[in-house]
């Protein structure tokens, strides 16, 4: 009886381990028209005008494609597509900053650069942080947002980089069914941000 008991115990243990190391799916960017709302009153109050120039926004099939995973709560894990979520936020955060975007799947070759009148070319970087301190509940409570976007000419030069955190908060009673809430706030504050910093910058107005 003893070791049936055992091993009935070592059989929950490992049950138990396994399902604490599982990652939840999740996305990380919210709802497009209320981020659409957030960019452009951002705008409205920096009352900027649009540069008048055509960028090309470069984000490759495999970066759409490449999954991140990073701490939950309690002991488990989410899994999100930065580059898939934020291609769109990043696109329409640059729309405010600018004329015209042009979405890339690749580096432009000559051939797109002049078909496509493009004066930049931007390439984002992303890598995030979560976490949450409930034992209880898996959705991070806590999230971070890097963007760095490099901008470059036709030539290839760069013309600026540009490196901004977001960070979102989310308690456990706001989740509801939107269990990404921390990360979708962390996003709309690092393009807030991302597009504040590209409209301070004179040398993309050259």
């Amino acid at each position: 009886m003893k070791l049936m008991h055992f091993i009935r115990s070592i059989a929950v243990t490992g049950a138990i381990a396994s399902l604490a190391g599982c990652a939840h799916d999740i996305t990380i960017s919210g709802d497009p028209a209320a981020l659409t709302a957030s960019t452009t009153a951002a705008t409205s109050t920096a009352q900027t005008q649009p540069i008048n120039k055509t960028v090309g926004l470069v984000i490759t099939d495999e970066l759409r494609a490449k999954e991140v995973v990073s701490p939950g709560g309690g002991g488990d894990k989410v899994a999100y597509k930065p580059y898939r979520d934020l291609e769109l936020p990043i696109y329409v955060e640059l729309s405010q900053v600018f004329s015209n975007v042009v979405k890339l799947n690749a580096a432009p070759d000559e051939a797109t650069l002049q078909s496509k009148s493009l004066s930049y070319v931007v390439t984002p970087t992303i890598s995030t942080t979560s976490s949450s301190p409930s034992l209880l509940t898996w959705p991070p409570t806590d999230f971070s947002v890097t963007l760095v976007c490099t901008v470059t000419d036709p030539t290839g030069k760069l013309v600026t980089k540009k490196e901004v955190t977001g960070n979102g908060h989310a308690e456990f009673g706001e989740f509801k069914r939107n269990f990404g809430l921390a990360a979708q706030r962390a996003t709309i504050d690092a393009v807030q941000k991302l597009q504040a910093a590209m409209q301070d910058s004179p040398e993309l107005r050259q």
